[in-house]
């Protein structure tokens, strides 16, 4: 399918309800679809912060990294999600590592010519600072199922985010066990026991990596 640059602009939230002309000028000032080979890093906390990103295809873990250099993922980005947004507005370092999970194709905007761009369409501000509400939501929600819930409950839960994300019961697990396990908290092997529990229990059917939700 042919990459349209207005389209992927289009698709991230901190753009939308832009007129036209506005989309344009995005379209025009960023770049479109970098290849990103399976285990490549995409950032790390040594490089400066400086560029918003759009997978535009493949998935992206995002983590951090513990003094025994044990990874702890933060959050994964799929096809459409953008990352970075904070590198628009300020000058510092990354502070997690990003890394391809998949082959990826990515599209980014620099931060300078965004600033510019601002001077001419300030309501790119104002969409942004929704977006940054909603991802820290969504981090809050992370928390809780980290935090708060067993762990057979987290994984549920998990699920059936990745379901209402995709409005439907049947789906392919997005990541590997062990990026899963780590997001949630837990081992690979208490994830696994938890899925076994799950199908045990009816509330989904495992075939590889297909999920089905089976709870009414």
């Amino acid at each position: 399918m042919t990459h349209s640059p207005i389209k992927c602009v289009q698709s991230a939230a901190i753009f939308r309800e832009l007129d036209a002309t506005a989309i344009q000028e995005l379209a025009r000032i960023s770049v479109h679809q970098q290849p990103v080979k399976k285990g490549t890093l995409l950032y790390d906390p040594m490089q400066p912060l400086d560029r918003m990103l759009i997978i535009d295809q493949g998935c992206v873990k995002v983590y951090q990294l513990n003094e025994n250099g044990k990874e702890k993922v933060l959050y994964m980005l799929r096809s459409g999600a953008i990352d970075s947004e904070a590198a628009l507005f300020t000058h510092r370092n990354h502070a997690n590592y990003a890394e391809a999970v998949t082959d990826a194709r990515v599209c980014s905007i620099g931060r300078d010519d965004f600033q510019r761009l601002l001077h001419t369409y300030p309501k790119i501000a104002f969409n942004l600072l929704n977006l940054l509400g909603d991802r820290l939501t969504a981090l809050e929600s992370v928390s809780a199922l980290t935090g708060n819930l067993k762990s057979k409950n987290r994984v549920l839960a998990y699920l059936q985010q990745i379901g209402r994300e995709r409005h439907a019961s049947e789906f392919e697990l997005p990541v590997k066990k062990k990026e899963l396990a780590s997001f949630l908290g837990i081992t690979p092997e208490t994830l696994s026991r938890q899925l076994a529990q799950l199908a045990a229990d009816g509330l989904l059917a495992i075939d590889g990596k297909m999920i089905t939700l089976l709870e009414v």
